[in-house]
């Protein structure tokens, strides 16, 4: 190992440029490590991926700058062995340290950051007082080794207890799973409501999907809501996840619940503390809120108070925003108009596609397609769901032959363009790739946009492209009876003034 007392321009260049690498290099890793989980599953696992790579890449880099220092530079042997040690035993602690932040909601949660965001510099920062007179002049050889190697050694070694803080958090969270499991099976199927929520509080959503099952199954659901309410201890956050009937009665006294717990949350003064202590409350009055005024129950004063108050706390988040909506009157009574739970929630105002939505359910077909022909504004509607996404005008298609709509014209332009897209959409077989027709109709959906062709065709809408579209489509495939069948018809509308 050198003891140059001082290095050449040339390598000062090199540790300088080795050093702008360095710094790209962490930066990105610092970035990739502190997201490692806010993903799916195949982000997070693309997104660890990339940060081994680049440990392994800044890693690299370090030691290229270490042997650069401890060759050309004026570093103390014993201090060039340590640091070349150091560096692949550091870049072993900061490749631990990135498996533990994969789960960064688990302790130690994200203090294994410091191992890769404080090792660099300490190694860089070593390595140029190798390299630079005046740093040498500044800091003696001693301290300057034991801050290098020292912090470099103590640093590497915490990743230690760190490891044994997430073993010990694992087995604690095997444990309170297994009592969980223990608890929920022995529990009796007719215990209050009281009695299920806590289970709720699991970070396993398979295990909270079964809780919400079994409330959802619980007779006595409706009136222990009530009285959960009225005691105040109510999660807010499932009001909506219970199956409950939105009555007069769940709206008032969750309207009252939301005024008595936001005095409780208001800030003594603007700004003084952080949003992230009441935004748990707040997401759960909001999703609460949110389904209420689905239900037509009016929340606007209360929304104002909460979010006012979400507002006196620093750096509140969207859920303020959402707050704002609610009092939107487009949206008061949306989800009773458009997304009913319940058949029976089904009204004369409620929007066409909500009593389509329980048509295909066998034991309410009659009755939902009834009820749908009985609507006064179900032509407006029907125009509406076409103009929508596709599966809403695949819907839309699918029921228009039985709805007795009125063929208005801004129907039939609305339905026409939406068959010509579908029908320009569907393969067209080649000659030497013949389909069997039936494999038409599945792409189509079971022949849906013939049907309602047809209806169009035979209340007057002026068809003619669509309908030779239809010709051209169905000539593409197989012979068969039913091909035969279609053409027929096809050809017979074609023929009509």
């Amino acid at each position: 190992m050198s003891t140059n007392p001082k290095a050449s321009g040339l390598t000062i260049l090199a540790g300088l440029g080795l050093s702008v690498l360095i710094l790209l290099a962490w930066v990105g890793e610092l970035a990739t490590l502190s997201d490692l989980s806010r993903s799916d599953p195949a982000g997070n696992a693309l997104a660890q991926a990339f940060g081994v790579l680049e440990i392994i890449v800044l890693w690299g880099l370090l030691t290229v700058l270490a042997v650069l220092a401890a060759i050309k530079g004026a570093m103390p042997r014993a201090a060039a062995l340590a640091i070349i040690i150091l560096i692949p035993a550091s870049g072993f602690a900061a490749m631990t340290a990135a498996e533990l932040l994969a789960a960064p909601d688990v302790a130690p949660f994200i203090w294994p950051i410091i191992i890769p965001a404080l090792g660099p510099p300490l190694i860089v920062t070593f390595c140029f007082w190798a390299l630079l007179p005046s740093m040498r002049a500044t800091v003696p050889a001693g301290i300057a080794t034991g801050i290098g190697c020292g912090a470099t050694f103590v640093l590497s070694l915490s990743i230690l207890p760190m490891i044994q803080i997430r073993d010990s958090a694992i087995e604690r969270e095997a444990a309170l799973r297994t009592k969980w499991e223990a608890d929920f099976t022995k529990l009796p199927a007719n215990s209050p409501l009281w009695a299920w929520t806590p289970f709720l509080a699991t970070r396993d959503e398979t295990k909270r999907n079964a809780v919400l099952d079994r409330i959802r199954h619980l007779g006595r659901r409706q009136n222990d809501a009530e009285v959960m309410l009225d005691r105040g201890d109510f999660p807010l956050l499932y009001l909506g996840f219970f199956d409950l009937e939105p009555t007069s009665a769940i709206c008032d006294k969750t309207r009252d619940l939301f005024r008595r717990r936001v005095q409780l949350l208001a800030a003594k003064s603007p700004n003084s503390r952080p949003y992230t202590e009441v935004a748990g409350e707040v997401a759960g009055a909001v999703a609460a809120m949110d389904w209420l005024v689905g239900y037509g129950c009016s929340c606007d004063a209360e929304s104002l108070t909460w979010e006012t108050m979400a507002k006196s706390y620093r750096n509140p988040n969207f859920d303020v925003v959402r707050l704002a909506e609610l009092r939107d009157p487009e949206n008061l009574g949306r989800a009773l108009r458009e997304h009913p739970t319940r058949f029976s929630m089904l009204t004369p105002k409620a929007h066409l596609k909500a009593w389509l939505s329980f048509a295909d359910d066998d034991g309410l077909r009659e009755q939902a397609l009834a009820g749908a022909r009985k609507l006064d504004h179900r032509t407006s509607d029907a125009v509406e769901m076409l103009g929508g996404d596709e599966y809403t005008a695949q819907t839309m298609l699918r029921y228009l032959p039985v709805l007795d709509l009125d063929a208005t014209p801004q129907l039939c332009e609305t339905a026409q363009s939406v068959l010509h897209r579908q029908f320009a959409q569907i393969y067209r077989p080649k000659a030497d790739d013949p389909r069997p027709y039936r494999e038409l109709l599945s792409r189509l959906g079971d022949g849906a946009q013939f049907s309602a062709l047809i209806w169009l065709a035979e209340h007057g809408c002026a068809v003619d492209t669509e309908l030779s579209e239809a010709d051209s489509l169905v000539r593409a495939y197989q012979d068969s009876p039913e091909k035969e069948a279609m053409l027929a018809t096809l050809a017979q509308l074609s023929r009509k003034p």
